[in-house]
């Protein structure tokens, strides 16, 4: 009789295990949508500051001393 019960401990336990593992993956397969926008917000974050840095390139050009082609 004990080996029954410590068979039936070990299968609760394993059942258990199962359990809390498909439960944790569920989680984060819900979380997918949270992590998609996450990635849209931080891609459009990096264009604006490209986007940024470009009109301070124009704004302030790094060799303010050089002479562009053409202009006097």
């Amino acid at each position: 009789q004990s080996d029954m019960q410590s068979w039936e401990e070990q299968s609760q336990g394993a059942i258990y295990t199962v359990e809390y593992a498909c439960s944790a993956i569920k989680s984060m397969t819900d979380s997918s949508v949270y992590f998609k926008s996450i990635d849209s917000l931080l891609k459009h974050s990096i264009a604006m500051k490209e986007q940024l840095n470009a009109a301070q390139g124009r704004r302030y050009p790094q060799n303010p001393g050089k002479k562009i082609p053409g202009k006097s």
